[in-house]
């Protein structure tokens, strides 16, 4: 059809990054075999979109678009940068491209096909004759919008601007500058000399110049886009006027470069800046190979195929491309259904993962303006929002809003992250480890000034970068006073968790440099916080109160995910014999001072519960009770404690919150349990939840977290995996939770650099491999489970 890289935060510490993080084919792939694969899971559309909410997105790691194509109408690409940070740290939007094209191909009735093309992480429209190829370059910061036509086009694009939005008042955002050229145009947002960092300090922590322990990346922010217009010939030479750039021909590549920096002179400096990297010489035809190879790379390294075999075989794998208007997703095939929503999701990580910051959970880059219609919501609340009402009475949200604003709720952002260790994509960590490694030093000097001890404790909400808190600091309680709680008062957990997934990195890498410079130091202050800071009762044992079970209980005594993170990570540490033998001595110490996990007995078995004693009233809808099966593997099938798992599963204090929506993890402690039935029918279920404000429809549901809501797909895929595989005692569990009637094809990454592949059909496992070979006495394979027998049973056992 059509005829750099990025660079992201060196630090010396994790320079073990560019040697482990490689890419690589899978071993005998051949040449097209993942796009082959993938493709099956493209999103396709055979009409233009009415409006804003028909976005489709694109991303190369750090920059990405929502793209949409208006019937009667324009080509729209709303700009996002994973670094785009205000003053106060929201993360904006660094604009609003809008091309147009005469005479218009996106008329109503005339021929239209939109591809969302997996396997080359791009969106591709037929319309009218006319071809267009967007795509954002894995290996350089430049979106491309290739056009061609079989007839003469006028071309003509330009930046559209909004008053930007803020959730805190009293400092209205800048407004945005353009800067015209003569033959491209550029324009910016710019923080200038102002940022909430240290009054957040001051006041928060009384600490004074906080730049000294953690930078400063609000201050003088400056992000923003330059675009240009390359043609192959026409009537009409590229040029700008009036803050519009317009050219013809036949054939256009429309560049858009993108640019953040820290300066206080952002129409010299950026600008400057940005100029430079547009002059820099484009292939775009050797730049769209290395592009689609970088693609192709990544989807040879892991997949999950997956349909329903009872399915007629004209309904299997057969999408809709839409959601129904109740915003339900209709497909007939389930288990295909599961398997794009795991797809779509990793590609979407993949797409916003390879910078300096996290993705956030509710939206990452991907955050879009959401039209509600007339009577839908809170009108009065999405208004004070900065709703705009249109003229169907129908509510747009700003372009920068997002659900929970800025802030980072561990709980949720993790679910994004733990995916990534069994699809191999421990690339993509990065980020999400440096934001946890970076704040480490603001949170040694919180726990310091405020608590009068050594140590780091990490609360489930700080903000994105420095590691300062969204709340009020925790109160000082004095041994036996009474205390109320709310639902982050000490929540303190996520320290833990973070040493949890760290010591899974070395294991599943081996990184040594990683394990010694990373995980020891992090692990050394987040223990001590909890060493230093509960007593022990009398029989000498950590008594963790004040505490609270996650969301769920805000007053407890040794909280199960507490309790069972302490356990599980001591244990790891001292298996893994890191650190020195002082760290060992302390570590092994502290550990025989740990409580039991809690348990209660119902009708005379074992199951555990969120506490050893918690308050009466349940606030949400998490589950305690399952934080010693996942995150922290206390108990499971692969640990020989099926059975105690299934019992608390059965008796969880909560079932199916949201209905299996955001950020639950019901299918979780299924799987984990071995029960496939319960697992696959709870995925189906999570993944039919699309929404009726957005087109695409694998952005999940706004139930509580906004769109497009990643912990949603993440704790489904954390699930969907672990039907396949589990480890335990070091033995590989195969298909431990796995439908008889689905069939499925995957490859998956374990502990110790091991990967496995397999196929099951017909519900037989036909076909499965190990690398290392020397790992094979090593798995046991299970038999899948027939869901409809087990269905059968429980109905009898129900009557």
């Amino acid at each position: 059809m059509f005829s750099g890289s990025l660079k992201p935060r060196l630090i010396a510490c994790l320079a073990i990054w560019s040697g482990l993080c490689a890419l690589g084919v899978a071993k005998g792939e051949k040449s097209g075999e993942a796009a082959e694969r993938m493709a099956r899971y493209n999103v396709v559309w055979t009409s233009p979109s009415k409006d804003a909410s028909g976005v489709m997105p694109i991303g190369n790691g750090d920059l990405g678009a929502g793209v949409y194509a208006i019937e009667n109408g324009d080509l729209y690409l709303l700009l996002s940068k994973t670094d785009a940070f205000s003053y106060c740290g929201d993360l904006y939007k660094t604009g609003r491209l809008r091309i147009s094209l005469t005479p218009n191909p996106f008329t109503k009735g005339k021929p239209f096909r939109q591809t969302l093309d997996l396997p080359t992480g791009s969106i591709q429209i037929e319309a009218d004759g006319v071809k267009l190829r967007i795509w954002a370059d894995a290996n350089r910061a430049i979106y491309h919008v290739e056009i061609e036509s079989p007839h003469e086009l006028t071309v003509a694009a330009q930046p559209e601007f909004w008053k930007r939005y803020t959730q805190w008042k009293g400092l209205d955002p800048t407004p945005d500058v353009r800067l015209d050229r003569q033959d491209k145009l550029l324009w910016y947002f710019s923080v200038g000399d102002r940022s909430f960092y240290p009054e957040e300090m001051k006041k928060g922590y009384a600490i004074e110049n906080p730049e000294t322990i953690a930078p400063d990346h609000w201050r003088f922010n400056t992000f923003g886009n330059l675009v240009e217009l390359n043609s192959g010939g026409g009537s009409q030479k590229a040029g700008v006027t009036d803050g519009k750039l317009t050219g013809a021909g036949k054939r256009f590549d429309v560049r858009i470069h993108a640019l953040t920096m820290q300066t206080p002179d952002p129409g010299k400096a950026w600008a400057g800046a940005i100029e430079e990297l547009a002059d820099k010489p484009v292939d775009i035809q050797k730049d769209w190979v290395r592009h689609v190879d970088w693609w192709q790379r990544f989807w040879s390294r892991s997949w999950i195929i997956a349909s329903d075999r009872t399915v007629p075989a004209e309904a299997r794998e057969r999408f809709n491309g839409e959601a129904n208007a109740k915003g339900l997703r209709e497909e007939a095939d389930g288990a295909a259904l599961v398997a794009q929503s795991y797809n779509m999701f990793r590609f979407l990580m993949g797409a916003q993962s390879r910078s300096r910051f996290q993705p956030k959970f509710n939206g990452g880059i991907f955050s879009q303006q959401l039209l509600y219609p007339p009577g839908r919501g809170a009108d009065a609340q999405a208004i004070h929002k900065g709703a705009i009402r249109m003229a169907d009475n129908s509510l747009m949200m700003p372009e920068d809003y997002r659900a929970w604003g800025r802030r980072f709720t561990f709980q949720n952002q993790r679910l994004l992250y733990w995916p990534l260790f069994m699809s191999g994509d421990f690339d993509l960590m990065k980020p999400f480890f440096d934001h946890q490694w970076l704040t480490l030093p603001m949170r040694k000097v919180i726990t310091q000034m405020h608590y009068g001890h050594a140590g780091a404790f990490y609360r489930e909400n700080i903000n994105p970068i420095m590691g300062t808190e969204d709340w009020a600091p925790p109160p000082l309680i004095k041994a036996g006073e009474a205390y109320k709680g709310n639902h982050l008062m000490f929540h303190h957990n996520s320290g833990l968790e973070t040493i949890t997934m760290m010591a899974d990195f070395v294991n599943f890498t081996g990184d040594t440099r990683f394990r010694d410079e990373i995980l020891v130091p992090f692990a050394r202050d987040v223990l001590l916080f909890f060493d230093l800071h509960y007593p022990r009762g009398a029989d000498g044992k950590l008594r963790l109160e004040p505490s609270q079970a996650l969301e769920t209980w805000w007053i407890t005594v040794n909280p199960a995910p507490d309790v069972a993170g302490l356990r599980f990570c001591l244990d790891q540490l001292l298996a893994m014999k890191v650190g020195t033998a002082e760290d060992q001595e302390k570590w092994k110490r502290f550990r025989a001072e740990i409580p039991e996990i809690p348990m209660q007995v119902i009708d005379g078995r074992p199951a555990i519960v969120g506490a050893e004693k918690h308050e009466e009233q349940r606030r949400n809808g998490e589950l305690p009770e399952i934080y010693p099966v996942f995150p922290f593997r206390c108990y499971g099938l692969a640990l020989g404690s099926k059975d105690l798992v299934e019992w608390t599963m059965q008796h969880r204090i909560c079932k199916d919150t949201f209905g299996s929506r955001c950020w639950t993890q019901d299918q979780i402690g299924w799987a984990l349990a071995g029960n496939a039935e319960k697992a696959a029918e709870g995925l189906v279920r999570r993944f039919r939840y699309a929404t009726n404000v957005l087109r695409f429809p694998v952005y999940g549901n706004e139930v509580t977290d906004g769109l497009p809501d990643f912990d949603h797909f993440g704790s489904g895929a954390i699930a969907l995996q672990r039907m396949l595989v589990q480890e335990g005692n070091g033995k590989i569990y195969l298909l431990p939770a796995w439908p008889s009637e689905w069939d499925v094809d995957f490859k998956l990454h374990l502990q110790g650099g091991v990967v496995l592949t397999g196929t099951v059909k017909d519900g037989k496992l036909v076909t499965w491999d190990i690398v290392p070979a020397a790992r094979k006495s090593d798995v046991i394979v299970c038999t899948p489970a027939s869901m409809q027998a087990n269905a059968a049973t429980s109905n009898k056992q129900a009557k």
